[in-house]
């Protein structure tokens, strides 16, 4: 019985020590768990590879009413692929300063599935925007944006692509975004019901606030609440009354990701570009974050630089300092981690391969590289140890589908012949002729040498520039001229990131000029 008693007691001790132990559950900066949205047909739709094509269809009274108030629903259609045929869907224009277009040029256009039609709903989505990403040529920013905070626990639309049509004009491709909405908020919280509010432009938790749906809360009591916390003088008791009508933990990550990801135009930074939602069920303010098109710009961006005033009096106080620096370190380490980062893009770049492959590749490089640099001056700014870059490998240009002739002058003549089995890139002059071979490639910022084997035959040219290796804008001095045999040729260069165009090139009165294939490559220096 004694044995009995005293087992029952040390179990019972060891649940209270382990009950009590939260400091040793989770790693300093760790965010609170948060619920994941349950997989539902959405989910299919953004992780498709495949681009849907969607054409609009808005009559003429409707445009008519649009081209007046821009900003209220109209009717229109919209076909996907020319098989689903959606009618009844709201649309209106949007965009801000920057962004907006009228109907005549390509505007942003947000839909509404179900505004006229009960439960319309376009691939489990009530409401999308099509935005023009007319402020970032990448048409990559806002995926990446939101899939880390996706993946850090703040809320927020999903990003894909899509090709638009309107009235019969081809506008092009669009950034696809999930919209706010009701359905929004089922995925992301248990309890729905609260109080969603938009932002505004350019305005703090102080001004008035659009009440986008659910509950209406008397003279917005629930926002003037975290003002008031936010003004406390005393820092200690402003951060314990913050916690009271704000949600810290996840307020802390969505600050330390804006500032991450150089969102100069979202709150922290700028009081622009945020969604607020106030949960029945706990009542604490969650800021979501928005319109990240213009991210990433700036690699030395700085993370303690606020603008925002919850943000900038919560980090005055001692507790929300630390709080903030361990989360972001602990979001560097485990969220804003380059190599997963970049296997995004890339499969961005491979979706977008069929618009326009070189275009998307050399996007994808100058993103990466942004991204490993940003991520290196987050661990400075933080004190972490910055991991050594890993090392640039040369690149190939042996396939000759790699290389497309042009010709500047003269009556060239291109061809890929295999001399004694050695497969070349030829050319051959005829009058005053310049003429080259090209290939572009994706390249990150640093020194390079265009390298490769030339081989001429009865070149004549004045001042003796004949055949050579460069880059398009570099120039090269001299070159191979007479009868020469195979000669190894550099051209050195720097790039700073991004598509680069490499020329194989003969200028010339005549001769020919063989470019050994096998030996064409791109290599670090």
């Amino acid at each position: 019985m004694r044995k009995t008693h005293r087992s029952i007691c040390a179990a019972l001790w060891m649940f209270a020590v382990w009950f009590t132990l939260p400091a040793f559950a989770a790693a300093p900066g760790e965010p609170a768990p948060f619920k994941k949205p349950k997989p539902d047909e959405s989910d299919t739709f953004f992780a498709s590879k495949h681009i849907p094509r969607l054409k609009i269809e808005i009559g003429p009274k409707e445009v008519e009413q649009l081209n007046r108030a821009n900003r209220d629903y109209v009717r229109c259609t919209v076909r996907e692929d020319d098989k689903f045929v959606y009618d009844l869907v709201g649309v209106h224009l949007k965009g801000a300063a920057g962004s907006f277009r009228g109907l005549g040029d390509k505007p942003a256009l947000s839909l509404n599935f179900d505004k006229f039609r009960d439960n319309q709903k376009f691939h489990g989505l009530d409401k999308l925007h099509l935005n023009n990403s007319v402020q970032d040529g990448t048409l990559m920013h806002e995926a990446i944006s939101r899939s880390l905070f996706l993946d850090a626990g703040v809320p927020v639309g999903r990003a894909t692509h899509a090709h638009v049509t309107l009235n019969g004009r081809d506008l092009g491709l669009y950034v696809l975004i999930e919209g706010f909405d009701r359905t929004f908020l089922k995925r992301h919280f248990k309890d729905p019901e609260g109080n969603f509010y938009d932002g505004g432009f350019c305005q703090d938790l102080d001004a008035q606030k659009k009440l986008v749906s659910n509950a209406k809360v008397q003279g917005q009591s629930d926002l003037k609440a975290v003002w008031a916390a936010a003004h406390i003088l005393d820092p200690t008791k402003r951060h314990q009354e913050l916690q009271r009508s704000l949600d810290v933990d996840r307020f802390y990550t969505f600050v330390a990701l804006e500032l991450m990801i150089s969102h100069w135009d979202g709150y922290v930074r700028n009081r622009n570009n945020y969604r607020l939602f106030v949960p029945k069920d706990t009542g604490k303010l969650i800021f979501m974050p928005s319109g990240m098109d213009q991210v990433l710009g700036d690699s030395n961006f700085d993370l303690w630089g606020m603008g925002g005033t919850v943000a900038t009096k919560l980090m005055e106080t001692p507790e929300g300092k630390k709080a903030y620096r361990e989360r972001v370190a602990w979001l560097h380490q485990n969220v804003f981690k380059p190599e997963v980062l970049h296997a995004r893009v890339d499969e961005m770049a491979e979706k977008l391969k069929p618009v326009n492959a070189q275009h998307f590749a050399g996007v994808a490089a100058d993103l990466k590289r942004r991204l490993t640099e940003r991520s290196q001056v987050i661990a400075r700014q933080v004190g972490v140890p910055v991991a050594p870059a890993a090392p640039r490998k040369p690149i190939a240009l042996n396939k000759a589908e790699q290389w497309q002739p042009k010709s500047e002058g003269g009556s060239p003549q291109h061809t890929t012949p295999a001399p004694n089995g050695k497969k070349c890139l030829f050319i051959r002059a005829a009058a005053e002729t310049t003429a080259s071979w090209r290939a572009t490639v994706p390249l990150e910022s640093g020194p390079y040498r265009f390298e490769g084997m030339v081989r001429t035959q009865g070149v004549v040219s004045d001042g003796n520039i004949g055949a050579g290796l460069r880059i398009s804008g570099g120039t090269r001095n001299g070159g191979m001229t007479g009868n020469t045999e195979w000669k190894k040729v550099e051209f050195d260069f720097d790039s700073p990131g991004g598509e680069v165009a490499i020329v194989c090139e003969l200028r010339a009165s005549k001769g020919d000029a063989w470019f050994e294939l096998d030996s064409l490559r791109v290599v670090p220096r």
